[in-house]
């Protein structure tokens, strides 16, 4: 069985390698919400940390080498399925030998196009400065912002930095192309955004530093715009972004305004003229935070209600609704015409005849948030495949704040769902072909980009050979024991909320 090189390999000054599942089963947030582990996901740990000590010494192996292999993974999507209750050909497909080591990387492993259309990182304060010689750094606040984030570096300013970013997305995992999003921030008089954290300069920046690295092209950005904060600003911002850097996308949260009121994309005052200029300056794709309120944020204006009537009425602009609309306290089932979360956005696709048209559901904390259990997940894809068309749902894993995206790719890779639930809720076999279009094909085609072209120039970037010689070097499956990078306690997320109310800045 293959071992892997990295888990002995470290600094005798680092802290030691920890003992843990491949899957989050602890605390997590993104900073929009928090998720405490639950007694179910503590006792799924307790049984997967069993087996891999039952699994590592029935193979003569270090328990931490089991955990890091593909056996790992696939026993803890066992475990998940175990915990869920589905022995029906639904939930995670494993092998029918618990340790069968290529059975289970061959259910694991991929080839896909994976077009992660939802990261974020934060950029660093030494490169801010040299981009930005003539303006004040907010060195306290931005370091307050930083000591939230749960991270086990020496310089935690580096544990969601572009360093990481860097790492994690493209040498820890499958992540073809990436998009960089952005948070929401009032607008400053000199139309740029009042934030350190990462404005749409600095998203541009780090754009090209990561392509140039790469030698391919690795990465995309949006643009930040706030319609509801001093329009006039905003248009301008958005015409000088779009004709200094480029741009694939515009990045809102009509939860947030500047006075704490939040506003609606069918609003003629506020969400027409921004989508107008959208499709004026020929970049009609918007990406639109909804779902999830932010501590600060209108709860209001996240339902999705006002989707369905903005994308009937502009029907050249493609509307990607981040994380499907997921509210993180719901646990998803079949569509109820009166649930919340993922139920509103499919309702105001119904409402409005949409399917297979111009609404594309997102992934990103929706499916980390579904995966640890098997009967959610399936309900949670079931349901956005058969309402929303299998051409309009598309793949984000919000990372960094989740570490790697690599356990939530592999786990999509497993995912079935089963007859029963195709037969009683009309859901869709997840066949290959139709994963490949969530994975990558889908968010391409929407962000104009090819993907045969872009995949034949990886394996010899730069970026791409790095990888296979830490492969070689170090073993594969690096990303194994990570933990997240979001604020880990409610003490923590209570913080991060009380210094966005303070500095004005979302996250």
């Amino acid at each position: 069985m293959l071992r892997f090189p990295w888990i002995r390999m470290q600094p005798k000054t680092a802290v030691e390698v920890p003992v843990e599942t491949p899957i989050l089963l602890g605390n997590k947030s993104n900073g929009e919400f928090f998720w405490e582990q639950t007694p179910r996901e503590r006792r799924m740990r307790a049984e997967i940390l069993r087996r891999a000590d039952e699994g590592a010494r029935r193979l003569g192996i270090d328990r931490r080498d089991f955990l890091a292999s593909s056996l790992g993974m696939a026993t803890s999507l066992a475990v998940v399925n175990l915990f869920s209750g589905c022995s029906d050909g639904g939930g995670y497909r494993t092998p029918e030998e618990p340790l069968d080591c290529a059975g289970a990387t061959e259910m694991l492993s991929g080839d896909e196009f994976i077009f992660d259309i939802q990261t974020h990182h934060i950029e660093d304060e030494e490169t801010w400065k040299e981009r930005n010689p003539t303006q004040e750094f907010n060195a306290d606040g931005f370091a307050r912002f930083l000591t939230l984030y749960a991270c086990d570096l020496p310089d935690r300013r580096d544990c969601i930095g572009p360093a990481q970013y860097a790492r994690l997305i493209f040498l820890e995992s499958d992540t073809t192309v990436a998009t960089l999003s952005g948070f929401p921030s009032p607008i400053c008089d000199d139309g740029t955004l009042c934030t350190n954290l990462n404005g749409n300069d600095g998203m541009a920046y780090w754009r090209d530093v990561v392509n140039g690295a790469a030698g391919s092209q690795r990465m995309v950005q949006h643009c930040q715009v706030a319609p509801n904060d001093r329009w006039d600003l905003q248009q301008a911002m958005m015409e000088q972004v779009r004709e200094t850097h480029g741009n694939h996308g515009w990045k809102c949260y009509p939860p947030w305004g500047p006075n704490g009121q939040g506003w609606w994309l069918d609003d003629e005052a506020v969400g027409a003229p921004f989508i107008q200029k959208c499709i004026d300056l020929g970049e009609p794709l918007i990406c639109i935070h909804k779902g999830f309120p932010l501590p600060g944020f209108d709860r209001v204006h996240t339902d999705p209600r006002d989707v369905g009537p903005a994308a009937r009425r502009f029907p050249e602009a493609s509307f990607v609704i981040y994380h499907s609309a997921f509210e993180s306290q719901n646990r998803e089932g079949p569509y109820d015409p009166n649930g919340l979360g993922v139920d509103r956005l499919v309702r105001t696709v119904l409402e409005h005849d949409l399917k297979g048209k111009n609404v594309y559901a997102e992934l990103g904390s929706a499916w980390v948030l579904s995966m640890n259990n098997a009967l959610g997940a399936q309900h949670l894809i079931g349901k956005l495949v058969k309402y929303l068309g299998e051409d309009n749902v598309v793949w984000g894993s919000e990372c960094l704040w989740f570490g790697s995206p690599q356990p939530q790719i592999e786990a999509f890779r497993a995912l079935q769902i089963s007859p029963e639930l195709q037969e009683r809720h009309g859901y869709p076999e997840l066949t290959p072909a139709i994963k490949a279009k969530i994975f990558g094909l889908n968010a391409a085609r929407i962000y104009g980009i090819d993907p045969a072209a872009v995949r034949c120039t990886i394996d010899e970037s730069k970026l791409g050979r790095a990888r296979g010689e830490l492969d070689l070097a170090l073993g594969t499956r690096r990303w194994s024991f990570q933990q997240p990078l979001g604020p880990r306690t409610r003490r923590e997320f209570l913080r991060l909320a009380q210094f966005r109310k303070a500095t004005g800045r979302m996250a």
